[in-house]
């Protein structure tokens, strides 16, 4: 039997490959895509848009599947994320580049779900549910892992090369993962699941749900091109990837942090202030200049977005687990909606737009997110 310590490293490995690195590098390579003349803003948006499309399509297909065939879906997941990752090394062209991100975000939504299902149930079943903090550390590590290597690429080599070194690292997590996460899988007792249970019983959740869409639109503009927003700023060219890295230490401690404050102020007052102080994060940079401004916005932007996602998730869930999964997969699927508009609205926009408008956007429907939060925690009591 796998040791708890083992399981959730396993868990914190593959977040670390399917979001930090399967995901979010692209954020990190961003800016040296675009100066190697491979990208620019509108088609670099398109292909954020398209890999939030497939995450969003992706997790509504494994919350809302008949049949949950974990071990066999997370492997599937995993392949399909290193692959995806070595993928965008290689000279394809751009069109089919689009759908090697629309399959990565696919994949990544795969890994989430069925590895966080797995290491949960896993630990619990050993009584040490503590260690699960571990395994939500993985997409700040991956975060790390990929401006750091983005660094480097700057000095020598390219965005391809970065690439390909990232897939590699993807690859040898995805062994390791899979080495301890699905013989953990075989030993639960399968559950019974004939899909019939319906997105119902439970707090209301109207106001939680559109909360939780302005909170993926909120988020996902800077999470997609802060590097390149600092990249074109006077004073924080210089140290854009700083700003990444940043975003990725702070993002390591955050749900742990979240979840703890929740149990001394309530989920919904720890999620409206992580939700606020998100706001105030992702105008800073546009708002303020100079390095100081960009890096606390980095730092409140990294340790946010996770909790808001771990703790929204919490105030979806019921006593029933396939009930729960259909009220998160909702609350996921207006999420995902979000983070694909952010993307597109700044392609739309193009290189000459900029980012000042779509920034201040986004703040703004962070802040209607505390608001419609606060109805939502109203319409609790009252119900």
């Amino acid at each position: 039997m796998s040791r708890p310590s083992a399981i959730a490293l396993a868990g914190m490995a593959a977040l670390m490959l399917a979001m930090g690195i399967g995901r979010f590098a692209y954020t990190a390579l961003l800016p040296q895509m675009r100066d190697e003349g491979l990208l620019d803003v509108g088609s670099g948006g398109v292909l954020a848009a398209l890999n939030y499309l497939g995450y969003l399509a992706g997790a509504l297909w494994a919350a809302f599947s008949r049949r949950a065939d974990a071990p066999r879906r997370l492997m599937a997941g995993l392949l399909a994320s290193a692959m995806t990752t070595l993928a965008m090394g290689l000279e394809l062209g751009y069109p089919v580049w689009c759908g090697v991100r629309f399959m990565s975000g696919v994949a990544s939504a795969a890994v989430y779900v069925y590895s966080t299902g797995i290491v949960l149930r896993s630990l619990a079943a050993r009584g040490a549910a503590g260690w699960s903090g571990l395994h939500y550390t993985g997409v700040g590590v991956g975060i790390i892992v990929s401006a750091m290597l983005a660094r480097a690429m700057t000095s020598g080599g390219g965005a391809s090369e970065g690439w390909r070194w990232l897939g590699v690292v993807a690859a040898l997590a995805a062994v390791g993962v899979a080495a301890v996460l699905l013989p953990a899988a075989r030993e639960e007792a399968p559950a019974a699941n004939d899909g019939s249970a319906l997105v119902s019983g439970g707090p209301p959740m109207g106001w939680l749900t559109a909360a939780y869409g302005l909170a993926g639109f909120g988020y996902i503009i800077n999470a997609t091109f802060l590097p390149l927003m600092l990249r074109d700023q006077a004073g924080t060219a210089s140290a854009a990837l700083d700003g990444w890295l940043m975003v990725g230490l702070a993002a390591v401690p955050a749900t742990a942090f979240w979840v703890r404050l929740s149990f001394r102020w309530g989920v919904y007052q720890a999620l409206i202030s992580a939700t606020l102080l998100q706001a105030i994060g992702v105008a800073l940079p546009v708002l303020v200049d100079g390095m100081g401004a960009a890096m606390v916005g980095a730092g409140l932007l990294g340790a946010t977005f996770m909790g808001i996602a771990g703790l929204s998730q919490w105030l979806a869930r019921v006593p029933d687990a396939r009930a729960t999964a259909r009220r998160i997969g909702l609350i996921t699927a207006c999420y995902g909606l979000g983070q694909v508009l952010g993307p597109l609205l700044v392609a739309i926009r193009g290189p000459a737009g900029g980012f000042a408008l779509p920034v201040m956007m986004a703040s703004a429907a962070l802040l209607c997110s505390a608001l419609f939060l606060e109805l939502s925690r109203r319409r609790e009591r009252l119900a």
